[in-house]
């Protein structure tokens, strides 16, 4: 990696971007990556949490990216980026501050070849979900011919084709306070929820890919209260939404079945990214980069969500994984490889290429 990128590698690490921090505070701290790319003739602007910049006219070949991190405020000053070898450590280095360093090094390599037709977009809600951003995404997913995010790649050098989709399930129990010496006096909503809890979980493994994980269980006033509300939020990943439908069709089931009498069920079941699915376009696009640089990538499914899904919901072919290698994602321990940097570099081109072609 050329001591140009090494620095703003550097730069973008020891920024502080983590979850306890406003949209707006993010985009300002980074607003030296907007400036990167108008100083490469990008128009810039900016939209809800996000860093949009645009070259030339759609349909677009578009690169994403996410600046922001898991960690909160202070992390780089304790932990700040250190290189040891090919060894990057410190917040974010692989998710994923070293991909936008590719991005920005791939961006700048397809304007001396010539490329137009260019849009850029870094958010900084990534890591809470995407919620202010995700309409950004799908307005200019519907100019764009393909997409190519960097989130990074796997430690030995897997490029992420596809993704499960993810979703938030929400459920209310509510049962009747009573004295909790006396059974007969209330309903306890808390048991009823544990019922529900156990026959949610068993759905893993019965609807193709799907899994499902309740995370979080609150119910109880008091010691001596027989509990009368219990709320659960259960994580829901799925490859499709057949998947998604069916784990709904059951639910339903789970809900109005009660095991405690006088207790009732109420839940809501948000999807909060679709599933990102490898196309054919992008497959062909894949099979000429393996030829053209003598080197396969091995092709992995992720069950971790990405802002590409929102591209292939709208039919354009995408990729992920085109960041930096590593491992240790979201931990103190989190790194990433150097010499990742050049291969990662050279793919993204060649895939910009076959679709710049295709717009012709």
């Amino acid at each position: 990696m050329h001591k140009k990128w090494l620095e703003i590698f550097e730069t973008l690490v020891n920024i502080d971007t983590g979850f306890d921090l406003d949209s707006s505070t993010k985009l300002e701290r980074t607003q030296f990556v907007a400036h990167f790319l108008e100083n490469l003739g990008f128009e810039f602007h900016r939209e809800r949490a996000a860093h949009v910049a645009l070259k030339g006219e759609a349909p677009y070949l578009t690169l994403i990216g996410h600046l922001d991190t898991v960690f909160k405020e202070g992390e780089t000053t304790r932990r700040p980026f250190k290189l040891e070898g090919n060894v990057v450590k410190g917040p974010g280095v692989a998710d994923m501050k070293g991909g936008v360093v590719v991005l920005l090094a791939v961006v700048e390599e397809a304007i001396k070849k010539g490329l137009d037709g260019l849009c850029v977009i870094l958010n900084v809600d990534e890591e809470l979900g995407s919620k202010e951003s995700r309409e950004t995404f799908e307005k200019y997913a519907r100019q764009s011919s393909c997409c190519l995010s960097f989130e990074p790649g796997g430690v030995h050098g897997e490029i992420v084709a596809s993704r499960k989709g993810i979703a938030s399930l929400d459920i209310q129990v509510k049962g009747i306070k009573g004295h909790a010496s006396r059974l007969q006096e209330g309903a306890n909503a808390v048991v009823e929820a544990s019922h529900k809890v156990c026959q949610i979980y068993a759905l893993n493994g019965q609807i193709g890919s799907l899994s499902v994980n309740p995370t979080i269980i609150n119910g109880g006033e008091k010691s001596n209260i027989t509990p009368d509300l219990c709320r659960i939020y259960c994580d829901v990943r799925f490859s499709n939404t057949d998947e998604l439908k069916e784990f709904e069709r059951r639910l339903e089931e789970i809900a109005r079945t009660n095991h405690i009498e006088r207790t009732s069920c109420e839940y809501s079941l948000n999807e909060r990214r679709p599933a990102m699915v490898l196309m054919g376009e992008m497959k062909q696009a894949l099979e000429e980069a393996f030829q053209k640089l003598a080197k396969r990538f091995e092709l992995e499914h992720s069950s971790g969500g990405a802002d590409g899904a929102f591209f292939t919901a709208l039919g354009v072919p995408t990729l992920d994984g085109l960041g930096l290698c590593g491992g240790r994602f979201h931990s103190e321990e989190e790194f990433a490889f150097i010499d990742s940097f050049e291969e990662r570099v050279r793919l993204s081109l060649e895939l910009l290429d076959h679709f710049d072609k295709k717009r012709r």
